[in-house]
């Protein structure tokens, strides 16, 4: 082989890692993208869980009566996710009056993750002043906890327990 055809295959090789490069770094910005449309998504049903606007089993960790809402916060110790939007819950609970918040850990409750069927965690329930469940779902953000809070206080609010 010339030494002509070894230049024109590197050259060749060098135009294809560029062209792959190029294609990788949109790829990323695609994934992004995607990131930012699905986080404002809001608490996302997980196929698990007790039933909407059904009576939610009993809990010795609360009286469902002690406030206007009750948000049962399903962790894990292993749930990074978890530990991140533990601090954030606690924020949520001394900043909205009519919420009583209880966090339950696998590790601690694991007959709770049974009773109320939660086999992925962080999981969150919210059950109203007269023990029915009024939305549940997996939320990964605080933003998607603050967004099924509104709506369920203004359900409450609206119709007395929704």
């Amino acid at each position: 082989m010339s030494g002509s055809v070894w230049i024109v295959s590197y050259v060749m090789l060098w135009l294809t890692v560029v062209v792959l490069g190029v294609a990788v770094i949109a790829l990323l910005r695609q994934v992004g993208v995607l990131h930012l449309r699905v986080a404002p998504m809001g608490v996302h049903f997980a196929g698990e869980g007790p039933e909407l606007d059904q009576p939610a089993p009993d809990i010795d960790l609360t009286d469902y009566a002690d406030a206007g809402v009750t948000l049962l916060a399903f962790t894990s110790p292993k749930c990074e996710i978890c530990d991140s939007l533990k601090p954030d819950l606690d924020r949520i609970a001394r900043h909205y009056n009519e919420v009583s918040l209880r966090v339950i850990d696998h590790a601690s409750h694991p007959e709770s993750f049974t009773n109320f069927r939660v086999r992925s965690t962080p999981y969150l329930i919210a059950i109203d002043r007269d023990g029915f469940v009024r939305s549940r779902g997996v939320a990964n953000s605080i933003d998607q906890v603050e967004e099924m809070l509104a709506e369920v206080l203004a359900g409450v609010a609206i119709g007395g327990s929704a």
